[in-house]
C-alpha cells in the first residue's frame, strides 16, 4: 500500500526508525510506469516491500511544493526512487527503470 508523500508521514517514518522507499513519479514518465507495471507489481517485491514505509511523490506537475521536495531530496528526473534505512540515511537511489529481481537486490539488503 503506497502513501502519498506528506512531511509529516516522512517525520514520522525518520522518528520510527522506518525504512522507507520515495517514489517520484509523474505521469508522463514511461519508465515510471512500467516501475509500477512490472516492478512494484511484482509479488515478491510487494512481500519484501511490507518492511518498509512506501512513500509516493506525484511530480506530474510544478508546484512550490514540488519545487521544493525536488531541491530538498535532491530530484534530477524521473522516476527518482530513493531507498532510505531504518537510521533515516539514504542508501540507494534509482533513476531509471530497474526489473523486480535487480529491485529485490536493492532492498533486501537494507537495514
Amino acid at each position: 500500500e503506497w502513501q502519498k508523500f506528506s512531511e509529516i508521514k516522512y517525520e514520522s517514518s525518520l522518528k520510527n526508525s522506518e525504512r522507507m522507499v520515495i517514489d517520484f513519479y509523474a505521469d508522463w514518465c514511461i519508465p515510471c510506469k512500467e516501475l509500477d507495471a512490472v516492478t512494484f507489481s511484482d509479488s515478491k517485491v510487494i512481500k519484501e516491500l511490507e518492511k518498509f514505509s512506501k512513500y509516493k511523490v506525484d511530480m506530474t506537475k510544478t508546484t512550490d511544493e514540488n519545487d521544493a521536495l525536488r531541491k530538498k531530496f535532491k530530484v534530477i528526473g524521473m522516476p527518482t526512487v530513493l531507498i532510505i534505512d531504518s537510521k533515516g540515511n539514504e542508501v540507494n537511489r534509482l533513476s531509471g527503470f530497474v526489473n523486480a529481481e535487480e529491485f529485490l537486490k536493492i532492498i533486501s539488503s537494507v537495514e
